[in-house]
């Protein structure tokens, strides 16, 4: 059998909400990247003895093509936003004597678009079909073009992931992955297409494991990967138990959160064990006030019940942050959406938005019921379908203008200010988790707290907002109630992570703000396809506050 040298490559994102990219450079150390990807480390350890195996993350690294050509097998994968990307990787490949093989999220769904870029290309989940491509390879077996596992992978028998070869230092926070799939069917969305109906878990055994790796690489941030993590109540809550005795003996070292669906509020019991296990925030897909638009897009899950104001009220009371992701652009959205998006947003005080345009994404039903009906269009890289109700100028400049005044300071700080303060359950609740903690390094707080707000303004000044800049910030904490309910370190912090949204929402029209809008929502719009058109916020030479 030869030995193999394998190299895994994850291509940058454009700045998105999800990425924090303009925030990354004022962070303390020199942080490249928001969250760790989880694909490559998990590849990494399917990875059979004795092979060699290097991954690169191209947020947090550059790639030397020069040196790619000691690797006898060059890995892609990567999510819907990164294709473009993806594709100029693949052709930079082309003369390498490496096999050149593509997987992941979007080429599961879009197998046309590498088409004669790479020699092998993986369909689905990949946790039989990588390690089978090695083996052929290895013993000099002939190889397949196309690799598509036909059963659904025993989540119990994965491998704690490879996260020792990432460089864990320039990453903000870590990732781990408890489950796939979701026994939803929102009309959307391709995580049925890809993982399927029937959530998938880990055993405790392994999620402790995960954490452990997390702790001991020096992270105290970690974000718990899955698209659904409540798929399965009934295995959640047999797992969870393990995540709080394993924070209770290291004394709470790790701040969790997730994505998950709203019928978590008709679970009292699941919330207080995530809460205990340290959960301070989960990301759900609102989608839409309109009960006639998520009837439209099967969001049904969103209809049951309560109305969604009353769950979201209960998700804060039992201590949870919620962030949301909402969607313009249904059938059912005339030109009153926008105002109805903003108005539901406000009242319900959500303080990160994530806010999109409407995507049809190849395998969906969506994708399949616009074919149908004649509507998909591939001549716009902002909408590649024709709304029912607007133009696609229409529904492109609305979302635009909707998220600018989302993003101004004045909206964001009152919605975060409001959240912490009308809920006396959330009150009591964050109180108890910050007593529960091992309190360390108060002072070197308080120093990384100065140097981000100097940063802050430096970043202000080059962006030539500075005198503007520190007059939004100074008038919100003058004027919105900031010292009675944040301390100065916490509100910098905001302060940074407005920045990152209000450059993305309201400063960057020379960089295409359009693409940007729609990376909010992760949809496939054409990303530039020269890496010198992608804004780049991160000096590779390290923090550009360092050089001043």
């Amino acid at each position: 059998m030869k030995k193999l040298s394998i190299c895994l490559i994850s291509p940058r994102f454009a700045p998105s909400f999800w990425g924090r990219e303009y925030a990354l450079p004022l962070m303390p150390g020199d942080k490249r990247a928001w969250i760790q990807p989880g694909a490559l480390p998990l590849l990494a350890a399917l990875v059979p003895e004795p092979h060699e195996v290097v991954l690169i993350d191209e947020a947090v690294e550059d790639i030397d093509f020069g040196d790619l050509r000691r690797f006898d097998v060059i890995g892609v994968t990567g999510q819907i936003v990164q294709r473009d990307r993806m594709r100029d990787i693949l052709h930079a490949l082309r003369d390498l004597p490496g096999k050149v093989v593509v997987g992941g999220p979007y080429a599961s769904i879009d197998e046309g678009f590498f088409e004669g870029l790479c020699e092998a290309i993986f369909i689905g989940e990949a946790d039989h079909s990588w390690p089978a491509f090695l083996d052929d390879l290895a013993q000099g077996r002939p190889l397949q073009a196309r690799y598509e596992q036909t059963t659904p992978t025993d989540m119990t028998c994965l491998p704690t992931a490879r996260r020792d070869l990432l460089k864990s230092q320039h990453y903000m926070s870590a990732s781990i992955q408890y489950s796939r799939g979701c026994p939803f069917t929102c009309e959307f969305c391709d995580i049925i297409v890809i993982f399927g109906r029937r959530p998938r878990v880990k055993e405790p055994a392994q999620v402790v494991a995960e954490l452990d790796a997390v702790h001991k690489a020096g992270f105290g941030v970690c974000f718990v990967v899955d698209d659904n993590f409540i798929g399965n109540k009934v295995a959640v809550k047999k797992m969870l138990p393990a995540i709080i005795d394993w924070q209770q003996a290291h004394g709470y070292p790790l701040v969790l959160s997730t994505e998950a669906t709203l019928n978590l509020a008709d679970d009292p019991e699941l919330m207080d064990l995530m809460v205990e296990a340290n959960f301070r925030e989960v990301f759900i897909g609102i989608e839409s006030p309109r009960a006639a638009a998520l009837q439209e897009t099967k969001k049904l899950q969103n209809m049951r019940g309560e109305s969604m104001s009353v769950k979201l009220e209960r998700i804060r009371d039992a201590g949870l942050v919620v962030s949301a992701g909402f969607i313009v652009g249904f059938d059912e959205d005339d030109a009153e959406i926008f105002e109805e998006q903003v108005r539901f947003i406000e009242e319900n005080s959500i303080g990160q938005v994530s806010l999109g345009l409407l995507m049809a994404l190849p395998k969906t039903p969506l994708h399949a019921r616009l074919q149908a009906e004649g509507r998909l269009t591939d001549d716009s890289e902002m909408c590649n379908f024709i709304p029912r109700q607007m133009t696609r100028e229409d529904l492109v400049t609305g979302c635009a203008n909707t998220l600018r005044r989302l993003y101004t300071a004045e909206a964001f700080f009152g919605r975060i200010l409001r959240n912490i303060s009308v809920s006396e359950g959330f009150k009591t609740r964050r109180a108890e988790m910050v007593a529960r903690e091992q309190r360390r390094g108060s002072a070197r707080a308080r120093a990384d707290s100065l140097a981000m707000a100097f940063r802050l303004c430096l970043a202000m000044a080059r962006a030539r907002v500075l005198r503007r800049g520190v007059a939004m910030y100074l008038d919100v904490y003058r004027f919105q109630g900031v010292a009675d309910r944040l301390s100065v370190s916490t509100f910098l912090s905001l302060c940074v992570l407005h920045w990152h949204h209000y450059r993305l929402t309201h400063l960057n029209a020379e960089n295409g703000f359009a693409r940007s809008m729609n990376y909010f929502n992760a949809a496939p719009v054409a990303a530039p396809s020269s890496p010198a058109a992608i804004p780049e916020p991160r000096d590779r030479e390290g923090p550009a506050w360092q050089k001043s």
